[in-house]
This record gives structure tokens, sequence and C-alpha cells, in this order.
């Protein structure tokens, strides 16, 4: 695939976002290849100004053979269709995602989100599930696990987010060594004097701290369903043990509970 220049075009882009992702049918990488270095080729020989709109021309001819009678033209034709959709519908350079329709909650700050990261997004979740909304919000249906709306932001809010989650970040790795040392002296800890320990453990991931139990494989407990966590009541004591010490833990997916620095009492 011939590499594209470094200032990306419109078309540069959409030929960027048709291709990222492998095709099902068969030979239709290769006739997409074959299609690439024809253009190109014939581009070298024409003179700066045809060089200048190389991936125009392979926009053109791909969008010939998806109206053709080819092998895998249907799904190139959705796929091109999946990369225009996205980009007329991702509009701003800076978005910021909220999840809805998630059974549990949703904590903590997420990270700003660029333009051309959600267009790669939406054609990966195909048109028929991006929707364009108001003020130009950008709306990833996600069936029975949620979905996810986009909300433009401006440069300036972009900056305060990342910085705002930067500080986030470090305050949970500070919280995260206070509650490891905290719960060290009540309950077994993972990661003891043998790596191959078993037990809680600690951990920081964006502005929130994780605790959950952590048994390494080969363990006989590391198969136990639901096991030392659950039913041995190593997670209820670890949640009474947060709550005594003033924080606000929350059930997470896998059974884990979550401390969000926003959240502590």
């Amino acid at each position: 695939m011939p590499i594209l220049a470094t200032s990306v075009t419109t078309a540069e882009e959409l030929l960027a976002l048709a291709v990222a992702r492998p095709f099902r049918a068969p030979y239709l990488p290769q006739v997409i290849d074959w299609i690439c270095r024809s253009a190109e080729a014939e581009c070298e020989h024409a003179g700066p100004g045809l060089q200048a709109g190389l991936a125009e021309e392979v926009v053109r001819r791909l969008d010939a053979y998806a109206a053709s009678t080819g092998p895998g033209r249907n799904e190139l034709a959705s796929r091109l269709e999946d990369a225009r959709h996205a980009q007329a519908v991702v509009r701003a350079e800076h978005y910021r995602a909220l999840a809805i329709g998630h059974a549990g909650p949703t904590h903590g700050q997420r990270q700003p989100l660029t333009g051309a990261d959600l267009r790669r997004l939406a054609v990966t979740a195909g048109k028929a599930k991006v929707l364009h909304g108001e003020q130009d919000t950008v709306v990833i249906l996600g069936g029975a696990a949620g979905s996810m709306v986009f909300h433009p932001i401006s440069d300036q809010e972009t900056q305060r987010l990342t910085q705002s989650l930067r500080e986030g970040t470090s305050a949970a790795r500070e919280l995260a060594g206070d509650i490891q040392r905290m719960l060290a002296r009540h309950v077994r800890t993972a990661g003891g004097n043998e790596s191959a320990d078993s037990g809680v453990t600690v951990g920081a991931h964006g502005p929130e701290v994780s605790v959950s139990w952590q048994a390494p494989a080969g363990l006989p407990e590391s198969g136990q369903r639901p096991g030392p966590w659950e039913e041995g009541g190593v997670r209820s004591l670890c949640k009474a043990l947060l709550i005594h010490y003033g924080y606000k833990p929350a059930a997470a997916q896998g059974g884990a509970l979550t401390i969000s620095t926003s959240e502590i009492v």
C-alpha cells in the first residue's frame, strides 16, 4: 500500500479510514493494493499536478470498483460509505465521551478524544450505529453493552480536561499506595516475598483506584469460583475497611472495588 503524505487531505483520510480494518472478502485486499499501486505508478509519470491528487485518484478508482461486478465490491462500497459518513458526522477537533446505558455507574473522567480518533471508531462501528446529534454531538450505539455520546469541546476545554486527568492520575497513584498500606495491615496482599503470591491487589487506573483479588495461574485457588475474594469474605472485609477509613468503594466489573479520587469522604 503506498504511503500517504504527511499533510492529510480529506481523500487521504478517507482512504486510510476505509482500509484500516481487514476485509472479509477473499482477494479484496490484493485488489485494493493493485489499484493503489497502479494509480501511484501512473501518477509518477504524469507530473506534479496528478501526483498531488494521488489519494483522490485512488478513491475514484475504488469507487469505480465498488460499483462494478468484481468480487468484494459490496464490502468495499459499504466500507467507503462508513468512512464518508464518519467524515460527515465527526466535524470537531476534540470530543469528550460520556457512557450511557450501562448497568453500573461510570466513575472518573475520560481522556479527551481527537476528531481523527473518533472517526476511526465511527468506521469500526459502522454507519448504521453512528448518529449525528444536536450541537454536533456524535452517538455511537452499543446495544446491550451501552452507547457512547461524544460532545465537541474547545481547545481550552481539552487542555483543562487533560490537565485534570493528569492530576487525577497522580492523585490516584498516591491514593493506591495509602490504601495498599492500610489493607496490608488487615488482609493478605499479593506480591509479597514470592512473585507467585496470591492476595488482594491495589492498582491505579486513571483517576480511579481498584481493589481486587490476584491469584496467579497454577495456584489451586486461581480456578476457584467465587473463591476467597467473594465466598471467603475478603471482598466484604476490604469494603468494610475502606468505608471505615473514609472511602466510598463502588462495585466494578469482575467483582472488583473501585474508589474515585473525586469521591473521597
